[in-house]
């Protein structure tokens, strides 16, 4: 271990070389020190587990003997780190009660495949892919078989962190052979890859991602059928090993080569990978664009040299951007639309569509982006707050696919930046007035007016090839004085279509109105407006009336009884009035869904403009302001009115003094909203939206305010969160400007309760803390316990106990003052929460069954299914050791019957919380395959209402259930799924008790993962 060097000095003794990845090796002068016993490997290996960390000596112990300690073991220990010192020197340490092994870098194999990996990484991030494979090659060759493989501890592992250490090396290994393979992959080493891929998948048939990469590697290797026969044999198995469908990885990659011609390529692996792929899915909400019109004319070579820019291939570093501009009625959006219908088959990944709504009320890229984001498959709780994270998901979310962005009605370059995604497959097609002629790099082209036969066609396909045939000429003239723009002539051909009595010379005469012709020849907005003027100026006096009114909402869409109050006129009265600005084709009625028997209004928006103008000019801001004031009202009180008819619980506390439009009777409320309030709120959810934004802005502040926090919980329920964000930040704005502080107060409280549902546990104190001081300050009693109840929640999931208590009693003190039994039942089970986890059992369950007592008597089935099931969690906690057959039996009726109650109002995340719970019970009780019904039909509840950690949490729980049944392996791919998901949502919690899980198998990483 010394010598002497050439000068004639002494050579220091090289350190100590330690190796745990395989058998715990301790190399000397480049020789294997040989260790004396079983026991005295372990205290290496569990020294090592936690290096550069203190190892206590119970922890030791424990490890080594179990829990039969003798009384030598102290001394024994003692002995064993004395002789361990006599290899490693100054390596061990004596810490306060207990060692430590102090490590530097080169002393340790795993450090030694950590660095490796890091630079192998960013070697690949620079595209320096071969240097990248030598390094991960020699990552992975440091690797001897699996961790600590001669350690044999009859004690605790995990408490030691030895279990914990193995299965996070197991992780990057994986993680090293995911990333070495899609390195060797894009160097174009296919064929040589797939027996290497083979065997791996043979010995790890649950393991997608290795999967994923064995169908590329068959792809690009022109061996398609054994691609889609690998996915099949995968997906044939994971339903019999674990019940589960194949990730949306695995899914979509077998849609492409599906799709795709042999030995296409199909795109690289996922390089995030992991056992619960890290990409949201896309679902078929991202299948967006509007239908193609039946009516479409001309523009065909136009069309063709469109779809020939956005799929020419991908530019470096940027998708393809289509812009088409101009004026206003030339059809834009029509072309855009059939350009994307024509390119969609090259964009199998989505199709995302979105009116910005330039010409009106634009819309924010923010809110775009969420709305994006969602449709990608993002769970609500997880998109961002802030705009550049938003941003920066997206981007990452478009990140190796090819999906179609059509952004329609753009308002100017600021509004279209941040939607641009940066992956080149991917292509945006975008639509405005304005030339964008700051978006570089695009392909932009103006669209002019119809040619005489394009325009004469347009108006045989919109009227009919008699009429026009039977009168060419007259035809002739119409859609020259329409200034032959698309919008002008589908209005004069609506307006004879409506009339079969009318010739049609009898309109051609209508347009030679001087003035009117005039405006039809000239460029920009009057081209449009003479048209307008014609078939405005053909109404009778109360139809104009009414069709100048529906310029005061700025809504992209109206109902059919938006009359009713603007006008201040009877249901049936406004819907006539409707009805007869549809024919003359001033509105436009459609179906959201195709068969049902709703029908919505749309105005297009120099429709829209022209009836604002004419509104300015025929009355006050006095009249209009009381027309819009009522209008926002009618919103409020419908809102109000379905609200009130959803089961108790569902509604939220805090009522403003806004004024509701009363000319609402009980039998238009009912024709209105219908039997089912919860689905009309769902229908009109985005103008609801809209409504409380235009209340906001048009300095409404209390009625802003006031819908905002009505239909706060509705957004909760239903997992609308950004609509819940969005109605009260921009009402909050208002009622700052107005000084409206018990407004302000509310929304903060709604807001902070937005951030606790969505974990974001700092956020809400920031918004709670001063909502509680502001109600304070207004004496606000009621107000004050609506806070301190979520403020009692915050603390308690943020680990402060005492201070949630606090907060709890103080609540219910007000309560009992106020005399207000719902807000005693609510905070009587946040205090049963709280009494169960400081693990007084007993007086949980004493204060559940008061709250449930409380519930069951206001009728509150909201609050009865929730606390059902916390019951019924507190029940089953006094079910095992021993099992007791009564507390089991009465648990699983508490489960059942919340799981029931969520399923009647529509509470769908919570009736897979209460399954999930159900199915732990009967895993507890022994009843395997009750518990693996329930457990899988918990997981895909999550999964379709986006609950990420719920997805996690039972998946831990179904790797339970296979280890207690005795199937090894699907336990460990459960539970490895469970992990990836639980690092991707930041749940340690869950992660350790699935690492805990995983140590029990002794060998958490048996897999033949050798080295390439």
């Amino acid at each position: 271990m010394s010598g002497v060097d050439r000068a004639g000095g002494t050579v220091a003794p090289e350190m100590p070389q330690l190796r745990i990845l395989g058998p715990v090796e301790v190399v000397v002068d480049g020789r294997p020190v040989p260790l004396r016993s079983r026991r005295q490997r372990g205290v290496l290996a569990v020294l090592l587990a936690n290096a550069n960390r203190t190892t206590v000596i119970d922890q030791l112990l424990a490890a080594l003997w179990a829990d039969d300690i003798p009384d030598t073991a102290v001394g024994q220990l003692h002995t064993l780190v004395w002789r361990l010192r006599h290899v490693l020197g100054p390596m061990i340490v004596t810490r306060p009660g207990g060692y430590q092994i102090n490590l530097g870098p080169g002393e340790l194999d795993a450090d030694d495949f950590a660095r490796l990996t890091a630079e192998a990484g960013e070697l690949a991030a620079v595209g320096q892919l071969a240097a990248a494979a030598e390094r991960y090659a020699g990552a992975l060759a440091l690797w001897r078989g699996v961790p600590f493989a001669d350690v044999e501890l009859p004690g605790d592992g995990n408490a030691s962190g030895l279990f914990a250490a193995a299965v996070e090396l197991a992780e990057q290994r994986l993680a090293a052979v995911r990333d070495h393979l899609d390195v060797e992959l894009a160097l174009g080493r296919h064929a040589e890859l797939v027996p290497r891929l083979r065997a791996l998948v043979g010995a790890e048939p649950l393991r997608e991602e290795l999967r994923e990469r064995l169908m590329i590697a068959l792809h690009r290797s022109g061996r398609r059928a054994e691609a889609l026969e690998c996915y099949r044999d995968g997906r044939a198995a994971l339903i019999r090993e674990l019940g589960l469908e194949p990730g949306d990885n695995l899914r979509r990659l077998h849609d492409r080569i599906l799709s795709s011609a042999d030995g296409e390529d199909v795109g690289p692996a996922d390089p995030d990978g992991g056992d619960a792929p890290p990409d949201p899915p896309v679902p078929p909400a991202s299948a967006q664009l509007p239908a193609d019109l039946v009516d479409f004319v001309g523009r065909e070579e136009l069309t063709g040299e469109l779809a020939g820019a956005l799929t020419a291939g991908p530019a470096p570093g940027a998708a393809p951007v289509v812009t088409i501009s101009g004026a206003a009625g030339s059809g834009k959006t029509a072309l855009a639309v059939r350009v994307a219908h024509r390119v969609r088959a090259d964009f199998p990944d989505g199709q995302l569509f979105v009116d910005l709504r330039g010409g009106s009320d634009p819309l924010d890229p923010d809110e775009v982006l969420a709305r994006f984001l969602r449709a990608l498959g993002e769970d609500p709780r997880r998109v961002p707050v802030e705009p550049d994270e938003r941003a920066a998901l997206f981007r990452a979310r478009t990140e190796g696919r090819r999906i179609l962005l059509v952004l329609d009605n753009a308002e100017a370059e600021p509004q279209v930046r941040p939607l641009l995604p940066a992956e080149p497959r991917c292509a945006v097609l975008v639509t405005s007035r304005p030339r964008l002629a700051a978006l570089a790099g695009t392909h932009q082209v103006d669209l002019g007016v119809f040619t005489p036969g394009q325009a004469v066609e347009l108006l045989r396909r919109t009227l009919g090839a008699d009429r026009v045939d039977a009168e060419p000429a007259e035809s002739a003239r119409i859609v020259d004085r329409c200034g032959r723009l698309p919008l002008a002539i589908r209005i004069a051909g609506a307006r004879l279509a409506a009339r079969p009595h009318w010739t049609v010379s009898r309109l051609a005469d209508q347009l030679a109105d001087s003035r009117a012709r005039l405006d039809v020849l000239r460029t920009g907005d009057l081209e449009v407006r003479s048209s307008l003027a014609v078939s405005y100026g053909a109404l009778g006096g109360s139809e104009q009336a009414a069709f100048r009114m529906l310029g005061v909402p700025e809504l992209p869409e109206i109902p059919g009884w938006a009359l009713t109050p603007l006008l201040a006129v009877p249901l049936p009265e406004a819907e006539e009035l409707v009805e007869r600005l549809v024919e003359v084709r001033l509105l436009d009625a459609y179906r959201p869904v195709a068969g049902s028997s709703e029908v919505r209004y749309r105005m297009h928006d120099l429709v829209h403009a022209f009836a604002r103008e004419l509104l300015a000019a025929t009355t006050t801001d006095r009249v209009r302001a009381a027309a819009r004031a009522r209008f926002c009202g009618a919103w409020l009180a419908l809102a109000e009115t379905a609200t009130a008819r959803l089961p108790a619980g569902f509604r939220r506390g805090g009522v403003g003094t806004a004024e509701r439009w009363a000319g609402w009777t009980p039998a238009d409320l009912d024709a209105v909203i219908g039997d089912d309030p919860l689905a009309w709120c769902e229908r009109e959810r985005a103008t609801l939206v809209a409504v409380v934004r235009q209340a906001a802005t048009a300095g409404l502040d209390e009625l802003a305010w006031d819908l905002a926090a009505t239909l706060a919980r509705f957004f909760e329920l239903r997992e609308h969160l950004e609509d819940w964000r969005g109605t009260h930040e921009s009402a909050l704005a208002a009622c700052r400007a107005a000084g409206n502080r018990r407004g302000a107060a509310y929304l903060l409280r709604g807001l902070g309760e937005l951030h606790l549902d969505s974990d974001r546990l700092t956020e809400a104190l920031d918004c709670l803390r001063p909502a509680l001081a502001g109600l304070v300050e207004l004496g606000d009693r009621f107000g004050q316990s609506l806070v301190l109840r979520a403020l009692g929640t915050t603390y308690r999931l943020a680990g402060r106990p005492d201070e949630a208590l606090d907060a709890s009693t103080r609540a219910l003190a007000i309560c009992v003052e106020l005399d207000d039994p719902t807000g005693r039942a609510q905070i009587l089970h946040n205090l049963g929460v709280l009494h169960r986890r400081a693990g007084r059992l007993a007086e949980a369950e004493r204060t559940y069954r008061a709250a449930l007592l409380l519930f069951r008597q206001l009728g509150d089935r909201f609050g009865e299914a929730y606390t059902l099931c916390s019951l019924g969690i507190v029940v089953a906690a006094r079910s095992v050791d021993p099992v007791r057959a009564d507390a089991v039996s009465e648990a699983e009726a508490q489960f059942s019957r919340s799981v029931a109650i969520c399923a009647e109002v529509g509470y769908r995340r919570g009736e897979a919380i209460a399954v999930g719970h159900l199915g732990e019970l009967h895993l507890r009780a022994g009843r395997y395959d009750l518990a693996l019904v329930e457990l899988r039909r918990a997981v895909a509840g999550c999964q379709e209402v986006g609950d990420r950690p719920g997805v996690a949490i039972g998946l831990r729980r179904l790797g339970e259930l296979f280890l207690a049944r005795g199937d090894r392996s699907a336990g460990r791919a459960a539970l490895r799924r469970c992990l990836a998901l639980s690092r991707q949502c930041d749940l340690p919690e869950e992660r350790a008790r699935a690492m805990e899980l995983l140590g029990t198998l002794r060998a958490p990483i048996e897999s033949p993962l050798r080295p390439a």
